[in-house]
């Protein structure tokens, strides 16, 4: 199978005494005793439940510190929101995106020493990840993001704020249950309360689809109408899919975006 480069990913090292309490009692998931070569998806809310970052969680060879796989461009922001948190903690927060290339593959992916590779655990059809340490020789890889991304999309996974607005979205809208983003057993978390509630409340309005494009891949923005109303908007596309936010009880009818047809995905 081929393995990608994802350039557009960072890496933040949480790293001290209480690393995985400090993060355990912030995030959607349960990041205690991560097995050596396993990673945990989990994102960091708003206390009012709606979505700030996600990214993934992945112990250090030496088990020492939690390695945060996450979207470069914002890492910065979720640097400086975890260390809003830190209060007394004796915790380092580091940005190491440099020690670090980000790889995935819709299979296996060989490891060396140093590298830490994982099941991407989101959905068994996005293969496996890694993070490989820079300077070492890296395996044959391809710079075809887009090809990483059709997949993603035709699953219905998101991608952090490329699918998930800011501070507006819910988890479970986001399908954050679906892509083993959230555990409802584990303590309690920023946003916890609103999520729970979400959930066994069953008051979910609107959620992320997979679609497939019958026609011009539409931009993301485009609003999706059925009969002239609109129930929903794109958020990402790539190939012949995209991801949509569109609205559980839209009436039935022609899902158009643009001049773009729509067709929901088996996985929505």
């Amino acid at each position: 199978m081929t393995v990608i480069r994802i350039p557009e990913r960072g890496v933040v090292r949480i790293s001290g005494e209480g690393a995985e309490t400090f993060l355990q009692a912030l995030v959607t998931n349960d990041v205690v005793d991560i097995p050596p070569g396993r990673a945990v998806y989990a994102a960091l809310l708003t206390p009012q439940g709606k979505f700030l970052h996600d990214f993934f969680v992945t112990p250090t060879a030496d088990g020492q510190a939690l390695l945060l796989e996450t979207e470069a461009a914002r890492l910065a922001d979720l640097k400086r929101r975890l260390t809003i948190y830190k209060l007394r903690s004796r915790v380092e927060i580091e940005d190491v995106s440099a020690d670090w290339q980000v790889l995935a593959s819709a299979g296996a992916i060989a490891p060396v020493d140093g590298a830490l590779v994982f099941d991407d655990p989101r959905h068994a059809g996005m293969g496996q990840r890694a993070l490989w340490p820079t300077g070492r020789d890296l395996p044959d890889v391809s710079d075809d993001i887009d090809s990483y991304h059709a997949r993603r999309v035709a699953l219905g996974v998101p991608d952090g704020s490329r699918d998930i607005e800011v501070e507006k979205n819910f988890m479970l809208e986001a399908r954050f249950e679906q892509v083993n983003g959230i555990d409802f057993r584990k303590g309690c978390y920023v946003g916890q309360e609103i999520t729970a509630r979400s959930k066994y409340r069953g008051n979910v309005r609107k959620m992320l689809m997979p679609c497939r494009v019958d026609g011009d891949l539409p931009a993301p923005d485009t609003v999706v109408t059925v009969d002239g109303k609109d129930v929903g908007t794109v958020r990402s596309g790539a190939g012949d899919h995209v991801i949509a936010m569109l609205r559980l009880d839209r009436p039935d009818g022609e899902l158009l975006a643009g001049d773009a047809k729509l067709t929901v995905a088996s996985d929505g």
